[in-house]
C-alpha cells in the first residue's frame, strides 16, 4: 500500500504555494522600483535572462506547493458525505476525475499561452523589417513600465515563421496559476456531475471565473475580444482603456476561481447526504379497520 503524506503536507504545499507566488510578486516589484535602462541588448539580455531564472524557482515552488496541496487533500477522506472537503478529496483521489482536469487545464494553458501573446504567431508581419530579426535570437527590454510588465524578454523562435515568445512576470506566473486553477475547477465539476450530484444554482462562477482568467495578463487581448464580441469599436482604443482595469481582472479571476469548486462541492455534498436518506415508511391510518 502506498503510504499516506502526513497531515503537515497540507500546509507545507500550502506555504509553498503561496511563497512561490510571493517570491514572482516580490521579484517583480523589486524590479520595477528599481527599474533603470541598460544600454546594449547583450548587457540587458544577461541582466533579464537571470531575472526570469529566478522568477521560474519562483513558479516552480508555487507548482510544487499546488501538487503537495492535491495530494494532501486527496487523503483527508472519511468524513461525512455532505462535507466539502469529502467531496474535494474523492475528487482528487479519482484518476478519472484527475485525468479530466488535467487535460481541460492543459487545454485552458495552450489557449492562455495565444490568447496572452506569450507565444506571438504574427503571419502578417515580416519579423526581418520590423524586428530585425534574421534568426533565432533573443532581445530584452530593462525599462520602463507598470508592475508585473517589466522586464520584458523576447525570443525570437523561427522568424521565417513569423513565431515568437514575450515573457512578463506576471503572464509567467498567471500561465502556471491559472492553468492549474482552471484544471481543479474542471477535475470537482467532472465528479459531481459523473457522480450526479451537481445541483448548484451557482454554476456559473467557473465560467466566469474562467473567462475572467483568460484575460487576467492580458488586457490588451480583452480589449481585442471585446471589439470583435461587439464590433464597431476600436480594438486598439478599447484595450488602452481596459489597460488600468488589469488588476481587476486579477482580483475577479483568482477568487472567482478558487471559491467555484468549493460552491460546487457544497451543493454536491448536500445532494449525496440527500441521496442517502431513507424515506420513512407511510404510517397506518388512525382508528379501527373495519373487518
Amino acid at each position: 500500500m502506498e503510504p499516506s503524506l502526513p497531515r503537515p503536507s497540507l500546509a507545507l504545499g500550502a506555504l509553498a504555494f503561496a511563497g512561490g507566488c510571493a517570491w514572482v510578486v516580490g521579484d517583480s516589484l523589486y524590479w520595477y522600483f528599481t527599474q533603470r535602462y541598460v544600454f546594449g541588448q547583450g548587457a540587458a539580455v544577461a541582466e533579464v535572462t537571470g531575472f526570469y531564472g529566478i522568477l521560474a524557482a519562483g513558479i516552480c515552488l508555487a507548482v510544487v506547493g499546488a501538487w503537495l496541496l492535491g495530494r494532501g487533500l486527496a487523503r483527508r477522506g472519511g468524513g461525512p458525505p455532505q462535507s466539502v472537503w469529502t467531496v474535494i478529496s474523492e475528487t482528487l483521489a479519482s484518476r478519472t476525475d484527475v485525468r479530466i482536469g488535467v487535460a481541460g487545464g492543459a487545454l485552458y494553458g495552450v489557449a492562455y499561452l495565444f490568447v496572452s501573446s506569450i507565444v506571438v504567431y504574427q503571419p502578417t508581419v515580416n519579423f526581418q523589417t520590423f524586428y530585425g530579426a534574421t534568426g533565432t535570437s533573443v532581445a530584452a527590454a530593462t525599462c520602463c513600465g507598470s508592475p508585473g510588465t517589466v522586464p520584458e524578454l523576447i525570443v525570437y523562435l523561427a522568424p521565417q515563421w513569423h513565431l515568437a515568445l514575450q515573457l512578463l512576470p506576471l503572464d509567467a506566473l498567471f500561465a502556471a496559476v491559472i492553468p492549474i486553477l482552471v484544471g481543479f475547477n474542471v477535475a470537482v465539476a467532472a465528479h459531481a456531475l459523473r457522480n450526479r450530484l451537481l445541483r448548484s444554482n451557482a454554476g456559473w462562477l467557473g465560467p466566469v471565473g474562467i473567462t475572467a482568467g483568460l484575460f487576467t495578463g492580458c488586457p490588451t487581448c480583452a480589449g481585442l475580444f471585446l471589439a470583435g464580441a461587439l464590433g464597431g469599436l476600436g480594438a486598439t482604443t478599447l484595450a488602452v482603456a481596459l489597460a488600468p482595469y488589469q488588476l481587476l481582472f486579477v482580483a475577479l479571476s483568482i477568487p472567482v476561481l478558487i471559491v467555484s469548486p468549493l460552491v460546487v462541492a457544497t451543493y454536491a455534498g448536500k445532494a449525496a447526504l440527500a441521496a442517502c436518506l431513507v424515506p420513512a415508511k407511510a404510517q397506518s391510518p388512525v382508528g379501527p379497520v373495519n373487518p
